[in-house]
């Protein structure tokens, strides 16, 4: 997973502020089309401005949410670095890091009784990752 899909999901799930507008924007959506049922009355040729009129203020609000979203962010700069540490040390150079490591240093360290740990900790044909912590 991406990193800036990690911290989204920490921001929205850590935040105290409410970052979407999904709500409120279906309630704006409604409000058009009343808007557009009004025009239409006065003048047909009005519907198609009415209809321009909200995709603009749609798009407005959504770059709205985007800004609020980014402030937020900024208030976690903390776990983002942490993130990004945590994901470049399992990462590394955003590969498995069993391209970077190698299992001699750990074989000569504890010897064959790691094989089994990695025999019995590995998930045989689970799409998941397993970290394994050094004591």
């Amino acid at each position: 997973m991406p990193e800036q899909d990690l911290v989204n999901q920490l921001v929205l799930k850590e935040t105290k502020n409410d970052t979407k507008l999904k709500g409120s924007l279906t309630a704006i959506e409604e409000l058009y089309e009343s808007f557009k049922q009004q025009a239409k009355a006065v003048d047909s040729t009005l519907e198609k401005h009415v209809d321009a009129l909200k995709t603009k203020t749609v798009f407005r609000l959504q770059e709205l949410e985007k800004k609020m979203l980014r402030a937020e962010k900024r208030k976690f700069a903390d776990q983002q670095g942490q993130i990004q540490k945590v994901k470049a040390h399992l990462f590394p150079g955003n590969g498995l890091q069993e391209r970077h490591e190698n299992i001699s240093y750990y074989y000569a360290k504890y010897g064959a009784a790691i094989l089994q740990t990695l025999y019995n900790e590995s998930l045989s044909l689970e799409q998941e990752f397993v970290i394994l912590t050094e004591k």
